[in-house]
């Protein structure tokens, strides 16, 4: 057991350790629910601080901000989840970076939800999406992509060869 009931991407922990304008709106999303943090997000966020020449004060500040959260590492199903995400996002015209790519499918593996402000999840079959963002519409079971009526289908199947990673322990077959 993980023990987090939410997973936060990596723009909202930014913006709840800078405690940024959009930070009390997430904190509402994710309203005292243990959070977890997918392994790739600790690496962004340290890219970030070393990209920005953090100093040793504001490295431990994060350091100590992040111990709040569950660090999610991934697996090979994960791995798997990610790489068929970013094949078939490429596939409909709507590339998804690695790192969006292990997020999602970190959540998607542990069926938690995803709070983020993020657009590029949008979209992604089985993803349960807590944004502040109005106008998205987050738990569809179906999402058409485009004017070729197989990218429905090819959703509503990637959906179901993710759950069937679930209950199967040959990964290979299923994707």
């Amino acid at each position: 057991m993980i023990g987090a009931r939410v997973l936060a991407d990596t723009n909202v922990v930014s913006y709840l350790f800078k405690d940024s304008e959009l930070a009390s709106g997430y904190r509402s999303l994710i309203n005292g629910r243990p959070t977890g943090i997918a392994l790739i997000s600790l690496a962004e966020l340290n890219f970030g601080a070393a990209s920005d020449r953090w100093g040793s004060k504001r490295l431990e500040r994060m350091d100590s901000f992040l111990d709040d959260f569950i660090v999610i590492p991934g697996n090979h199903s994960i791995a798997l989840i990610a790489a068929y995400l970013r094949n078939q996002r490429a596939r409909i015209g709507r590339e998804i970076d690695w790192p969006d790519a292990w997020v999602a499918a970190t959540a998607l593996w542990y069926r938690l939800p995803l709070a983020t402000h993020d657009r590029d999840f949008h979209g992604i079959p089985g993803l349960q999406l807590l944004t502040l963002h109005e106008d998205w519409r987050v738990a569809e079971p179906r999402i058409r992509y485009g004017g070729r009526g197989h990218h429905r289908h090819e959703t509503a199947y990637a959906a179901h060869r993710i759950s069937n990673l679930h209950d199967s322990n040959s990964y290979a077959d299923q994707l």
